[in-house]
């Protein structure tokens, strides 16, 4: 079986083709994987980060999302059978970091697998999960009312491209920096107003919304200093939703994280059938591609997400 995968924490992230196939255990299924994507917890896990946090069960398989087919089924699953096209995301840690869905065959927790929407292809779905569903609670943490005002900063990217959808669905004002490049791409999914990234965010947002906004999703700033920068572009009462922990600390301050319980992949998948959201690829990697696609995501300039095709 083949995998990318992290031997230990003194080596580059490489392809094995040796591997045993994996044997699901209770509670899991084993995918056969088509498409998977790039996360930033991808180059979090592959850097020995979270060694603080779990043990690291070598060889470490890399890689979250994932949509394939599933190819056999522990004890106690009922909820799959061999066959059933499934997506959703192997968790960092469960309870080691140990498995992942860069790999022909994935053992997944059949909680966090959910249908695949038949008219949605492998590509896009293989590429939903982590950040759709953190998408998702970002806007939701924010409880946004009808034509109120949003300022999202990182909206190209692939967490603030499914907010970006999910805000407009609730009616959102939205207003986002980009690059000129990214003007076309931004307005297509849903911001209202393109500012532009390098100038002065909040004076522009302030130009546009003269009290302030309402409210802020940040996905870039990596700490609450860093966010309070953009915070400066609310209105009294604003809101503020961040994914990596960086809202800080208050009324109206959610840190949040895409999360499969109570039936959140089946909700995504509702959205994703349904043409609420789409999933936008702006590259795909081979498997033995898959360590230019660690360097890419944070290197360089991303529209949506990175995309890896397992299956030939």
């Amino acid at each position: 079986m083949k995998a990318f995968l992290l031997e230990d924490f003194d080596s580059e992230p490489r392809l094995r083709d040796d591997l045993p196939d994996p044997q699901p255990g209770e509670g899991q299924i084993a995918v056969r994987v088509h498409h998977a994507s790039v996360n930033p917890i991808d180059n979090v896990v592959a850097g020995g980060m979270l060694r603080d946090f779990a043990d690291y069960r070598f060889p470490v398989i890399l890689g979250r999302d994932f949509a394939g087919v599933v190819e056999r089924v522990g004890a106690g699953v009922d909820s799959f059978e061999p066959g059933d096209e499934v997506f959703g995301f192997a968790p960092a840690a469960d309870p080691d970091v140990h498995d992942g869905s860069w790999t022909e065959l994935a053992l997944i927790p059949a909680g966090q697998a959910a249908d695949k929407p038949g008219d949605v292809d492998f590509a896009s779905a293989g590429a939903a999960a982590v950040a759709g569903l953190t998408g998702i609670a970002a806007v939701n943490a924010l409880e946004l009312q009808e034509g109120e005002s949003l300022l999202i900063v990182g909206a190209a990217g692939g967490v603030g491209s499914f907010a970006v959808q999910i805000a407009r669905r609730a009616g959102a004002h939205i207003i986002a920096p980009g690059l000129p490049e990214d003007e076309g791409f931004l307005v297509d999914l849903g911001v209202d107003h393109v500012i532009a990234r390098d100038g002065d965010v909040v004076a522009q947002t302030r130009e546009l919304e003269d009290g302030g906004v309402a409210a802020l999703i940040d996905t870039v700033s990596g700490s609450p200093e860093e966010l309070e920068v953009y915070a400066a572009a609310l209105a009294d009462g604003g809101r503020v939703a961040s994914p990596v922990r960086a809202a800080g600390e208050g009324p109206g301050r959610h840190n949040v994280s895409g999360s499969a319980e109570d039936g959140a992949l089946d909700q995504l998948a509702q959205l994703l059938a349904d043409g609420t959201l789409r999933v936008p690829i702006q590259r795909t990697y081979k498997l033995d591609e898959a360590g230019a696609a660690l360097a890419d995501l944070p290197g360089k300039h991303t529209q949506g997400k990175l995309s890896v095709a397992v299956a030939p």
